[in-house]
């Protein structure tokens, strides 16, 4: 998947931008604040419907209009998809499929996108929301399963936290929790089965990364930790060989662990057990990323994540994601610069002992995402190893405006 064309109007500090964009890797570089991360903004909306990093819609609308535009036109399943969205100050927003309003939901899975930057740092070394949130993103996007069923969970979970405040100022009975429990352990079993085999299939596609990323073999681990105890497991190490336990025994036990939680909850307040309370934790040769990692290997791990996203997006979806690199290489040094461009699939941008690696454990020689088009920004140019700068396409971005370098 690429995306073909990108359209703005009124968007960030873009008041008119139409550009082609060539398949392969794509170079957005400029000085901080021209408008690179904009860019890489405005083709996730395109894509999904939402920011990754706006909270109120206004924020994406340019200051002086009333109304911002998108439209991205996607090379998809061998078609062009016009993907358009309108965005009002006010917050409304319209979406559009090939000139059709459609809902949100139909964009699922219809342009898969994968996003670095910056921030993403703090999803490793961060608190567990952070890694939850980056989770239910990337299953939102391409599941239309999960999306459902995390939105009536979180609905459900707002209802009850509402009522255990009723309940412990004597305004409501303990009995009106029966229907929310219901509700939560139902929709929240399915959050979890389908965060723990998402986590599964991404654990050795993050591995894979890591390694090419770095060019070791460090054993970056991957564990799913959910906040109760599921059928006959306490902790569940990913090493694809356990039980994986059904939903209805899943709803079982968190139905159960909702009930024994009861009289803390209400004199809490706060719902204390469920998939709002799971951790994702990482591993790096048997010690703690969040704890023990040192800045660069936090980053290191940051960009393995994103890369196995991408793999396993294109696993599920059937088409490779277009990949987004937000300065991600100015923290980096050379091997590590190659190494990034051989986890995207460009093989170009792998070291030979990346090379080396990837054929040792038997990984695709054609990177973990295997992207047909890679849009990366940088401050600058330079920072691009030249063996990628020779074959990659470069735009220039300044204040606004983008050309052709």
């Amino acid at each position: 998947m690429q995306l073909a064309h990108l359209h703005l109007r009124d968007f960030r500090n873009y008041k008119q931008l139409s550009l082609d964009l060539p398949g392969g890797v794509v170079v957005l570089h400029g000085p901080n604040g021209s408008g690179k991360t904009s860019l890489l903004e405005a083709i996730c909306v395109a894509a999904s419907g939402d920011s990754p990093r706006a909270r109120m819609t206004e924020e994406m609308v340019r200051s002086e209009a009333q109304h911002a535009f998108v439209r991205g036109e996607f090379m998809t399943r061998g078609r062009r998809a016009r993907l358009e969205i309108g965005l009002a100050r006010t917050g409304q927003r319209q979406i559009k499929i090939d000139g059709v309003a459609r809902r949100r939901d139909g964009l699922i899975g219809l342009a898969p996108v994968v996003l670095f930057w910056a921030e993403d740092i703090d999803m490793v070394r961060g608190e567990p929301a952070g890694r939850r949130r980056l989770i239910d993103r990337e299953l939102s996007l391409i599941s239309r399963t999960y999306a459902f069923h995390l939105s009536r969970y979180r609905r459900a979970l707002e209802q009850r936290n509402r009522l255990l405040k009723f309940i412990r100022e004597g305004r409501e009975s303990s009995d009106a929790l029966e229907p929310w429990d219901r509700a939560l352990a139902r929709h929240g079993a399915t959050v979890i089965v389908e965060r723990r085999r998402f986590v599964s299939a991404l654990a050795p596609e993050v591995l894979a990364a890591h390694d090419l990323l770095t060019g070791t073999q460090k054993s970056l681990m991957i564990e799913y930790c959910p906040s109760v105890a599921l059928p006959d497991e306490q902790r569940l190490p990913l090493e694809g060989k356990e039980r994986e336990a059904p939903a209805e025994e899943v709803a079982s036990g968190l139905l159960a662990a909702l009930g024994d939680q009861r009289r803390v909850d209400i004199a809490s307040g706060v719902t204390g057990c469920g998939p709002h309370r799971e951790d994702i934790q990482l591993f790096l040769g048997g010690r703690s990323v969040r704890v023990f990692g040192s800045q660069g290997e936090q980053r290191s791990c940051a960009v393995a994540i994103r890369m196995g996203l991408a793999a396993v997006a294109r696993a599920m979806t059937g088409e490779p994601p277009l990949v987004l690199l937000d300065d991600v290489l100015s923290e980096l040094d050379e091997r590590h610069r190659q190494g990034v461009f051989a986890a995207c699939g460009e093989p170009s941008g792998a070291t030979s002992f990346a090379r080396d690696c990837a054929a040792a454990r038997g990984f695709p020689a054609g990177g973990v995402s295997d992207a047909a088009q890679v849009i990366i920004t940088c401050c600058d140019y330079e920072d691009i190893p030249a063996e990628v700068r020779a074959s990659a396409s470069s735009f220039e971005v300044v204040m606004g405006t983008v050309g052709a370098r």
